[in-house]
């Protein structure tokens, strides 16, 4: 895994050979497809602990914070700041639905980000912060907005006014829901 994980972060997919993977991990070819079932499935291994570990990241910054609503904006911020890792960007980002397609990267997104989203979204609702009709859409919204945000942070990972101005742009949309602000649903 940290063989895999460290040339597929570094060279991406595409430019890394199993041949490459086992000699680097110090194991045989037969090794590699007894435990991964090859290349691929040792790809969707280290995307899955990289989803893993972004979301845990996720859950400890956010559960610092004072109310639901806070925590959503410590949860953006801190993605971006995960995206923004150059090992992260491509693993997630660009690899991830590349190589494993575009459905079966959606259903890890689901279990790992947006499973984190549609909890903080729900939260803040009960707790009487935003008011939006259907949590369900406004995730699926919102976590599409924050894959783009991401990889436009992760293609300028040097540039910190972009991430400034996508967090921004992200915690804007969001506080839109405010009901603080006297915004209610239609």
């Amino acid at each position: 895994m940290d063989a895999g994980r460290s040339l597929f972060a570094r060279k991406g997919f595409d430019r890394v050979s199993a041949e490459e993977i086992v000699a680097a991990a110090k194991v045989t070819r037969g090794a590699l497809y007894h435990h991964f079932d090859g290349k691929d499935g040792l790809f969707a291994a280290v995307l899955s602990e990289m989803m893993s570990e972004v979301h845990a990241r996720l859950a400890a910054a956010s559960s610092k914070a004072a109310s639901p609503l806070e925590a959503l904006e410590i949860g953006i911020r801190s993605f971006l700041e995960a995206c923004s890792e150059p090992d992260c960007h491509r693993v997630l980002l660009v690899d991830g639905p590349a190589v494993l397609g575009w459905h079966a990267w959606r259903a890890l997104d689901l279990r790992y980000g947006l499973g984190l989203l549609r909890q903080g979204l729900q939260a803040a609702v009960a707790a009487r912060q935003i008011a939006i009709a259907d949590v369900e859409t406004t995730t699926q919204v919102i976590g599409g907005a924050l894959i783009d945000g991401a990889m436009l942070v992760g293609r300028n990972p040097h540039d910190e006014s972009i991430r400034r101005r996508v967090e921004a742009a992200l915690l804007q949309l969001l506080r839109g829901f405010s009901t603080a602000k006297g915004r209610r649903f239609l």
